[in-house]
């Protein structure tokens, strides 16, 4: 998810074809680069608080601090919305990557919502069975009343968030995805 926040800055179009508005070559986004964006110049698993700008990287400093700054706008995330499905792998795996990355748990997303239970014409409701409308499908073909959407800050991501506030650990985690 941390790319996503920098990705419109490196890449001209959705599938990285064209160099993005920085105008700065894939090749001179190497691991250093990234750590000085995403983690202030501090490799994983380091101490001490580096803020150093990676030797010989190419890129100018305005550049990689409009890169860094673009990411820490956006990051912690407050809500990432996704498909019950996803639990198991994608969202377990969004926890355990973002406390390798940053242990002290500072970025770690403030919620997870799981979806899932809608149904349209008694199927589940997913762009795979193609039975999928968008809000704005919905708000035309029956009205914006008929289409009022629930907050994200339910019992269930209030408990996801709450087991992954600084200080707490992910030993608890096994009764969220317990079947």
């Amino acid at each position: 998810m941390a790319y996503y926040t920098i990705a419109h800055l490196l890449q001209g179009n959705m599938f990285g074809e064209k160099m993005g508005p920085l105008e700065i070559p894939a090749e001179k986004m190497t691991p250093a680069v990234y750590d000085y964006i995403f983690c202030k110049g501090v490799g994983v698993g380091e101490s001490d608080y580096v803020q150093a700008v990676p030797e010989d990287c190419g890129i100018p400093l305005e550049k990689l601090e409009k890169l860094r700054h673009e990411f820490e706008y956006w990051y912690p995330y407050d809500l990432r919305v996704s498909g019950k499905d996803l639990i198991k792998n994608h969202l377990m795996m969004s926890l355990y990557i973002h406390q390798a990355i940053w242990p002290d748990m500072s970025k770690m997303p403030r919620a997870y919502f799981c979806n899932g239970h809608i149904q349209l014409n008694n199927e589940k409701m997913s762009k795979s069975t193609g039975n999928f409308l968008t809000v704005d499908d919905a708000i035309k073909q029956f009205g914006p009343q008929e289409n009022q959407l629930f907050d994200g800050t339910s019992i269930q991501a209030r408990y996801l968030y709450d087991l992954f506030v600084p200080g707490k650990r992910l030993a608890s985690i096994g009764a969220v995805v317990a079947p």
